[in-house]
């Protein structure tokens, strides 16, 4: 195992030949790997260091759009300085990881609990139909998904509608400016959307189980939940520790698409979120390019310490020491 004391005592030489040994053994999956790395550098990773178009350069550099970008100023950290001293920054910031975290919380267990619900239903037909039906929401783009929400919940939609008839008052679910309505929104109508989409992986990880430990457990009178408990979910665990760290990676994402189509000047400062924060800078606000390039490079910078962080912990956690990555 790499945490080992026999691995501890390796000298650094020994390390990059087995190293190569376990690169070569594993060639086949590698160089399946290959054109996925390639597609990375080429289109990710090239355009960050590109001295014609900028890339992360621009945050370090005073934008002027109309002149190309060689002949820009440097600058230095001053637009880092900017963004924390803006108190808008801060609000946006502190909004991304509340919401992020409710979400890690709450949406993150749900396709895990639905893909175990799913796999108990023994009517292939009634398990496609389920399937189909979780998944679709998937596929619809948040601009329709919103355009139903407000449908459902603006002041004279159908939700306060059916308020009003029981006797109850209007509540304007859209424009209001509490925290814990906004979120329970956004997180609600996040999870009915994708739940059924991420269930997939877990589905497809169950479907390799081998058939035969759940007949073995059966014969000897294991019950459906001990079924789920001592075989699905060992089986599962190693997809659901990868599928975490990479969730706490991107806990600065936010749902862009969702929170643009939903933010108003009303609950802005409840729900405006890091991406949305920096797309206003750069299009909508003060339209300042190097200043929004140095909000995103700030943003990568700590996703990529969580992302390794919740390496670490998931490692230490673990009960074979390995990490995921």
């Amino acid at each position: 195992m790499s945490n080992s004391p026999l691995m501890a005592k390796r000298s650094v030489g020994e390390r990059f030949r087995h190293a190569l040994v376990h690169a070569w053994r594993n060639r086949t999956l590698l160089l399946m790997f290959l054109p996925i790395l390639i597609f990375y550098l080429l289109f990710s990773y090239a355009p960050m260091f590109n001295p014609r178009t900028g890339g992360i350069l621009m945050a370090f550099k005073k934008s002027r759009l109309n002149q190309p970008f060689s002949s820009w100023d440097w600058v230095g950290l001053q637009y880092f300085r900017m963004l924390f001293s803006k108190p808008d920054f801060w609000v946006a910031m502190k909004n991304t990881l509340l919401l992020s975290f409710l979400r890690l919380l709450v949406e993150f267990p749900v396709p895990i609990i639905l893909a175990l619900l799913l796999n108990e239903v023994r009517v292939s037909k009634a398990k496609r139909v389920f399937q189909t039906v979780y998944t679709f929401p998937h596929f619809l783009s948040w601009v329709l998904v919103v355009g139903i929400m407000k449908d459902l919940l603006q002041m004279d939609g159908i939700l306060n509608g059916i308020k009003v008839m029981l006797g109850g008052e209007a509540f304007n679910f859209l424009a209001n400016g509490s925290r814990a309505s906004n979120y329970a929104m956004l997180i609600i109508s996040s999870m009915l959307k994708g739940m059924g989409w991420s269930a997939i992986i877990y589905l497809s990880t169950i479907a390799g189980i081998d058939p035969t430990l759940y007949e073995a457990a059966a014969i000897d009178g294991a019950t459906r939940f001990q079924r789920m408990q001592y075989i699905t979910w060992p089986s599962i665990k190693p997809t659901v520790i990868i599928l975490l760290i990479l969730a706490v990676g991107g806990i600065l994402d936010g749902s862009f698409d969702q929170i643009f189509n939903l933010v108003n000047g009303i609950n802005r400062n409840v729900i405006e979120t890091i991406d949305v924060y920096i797309y206003r800078y750069a299009f909508q606000q003060s339209i300042n390019q190097s200043f929004s390039a140095a909000s995103g490079l700030f943003k990568s910078v700590v996703s990529f310490a969580m992302l390794i962080t919740a390496n670490i912990i998931t490692r230490r956690l673990s009960d074979d020491g390995e990490a995921a990555f």
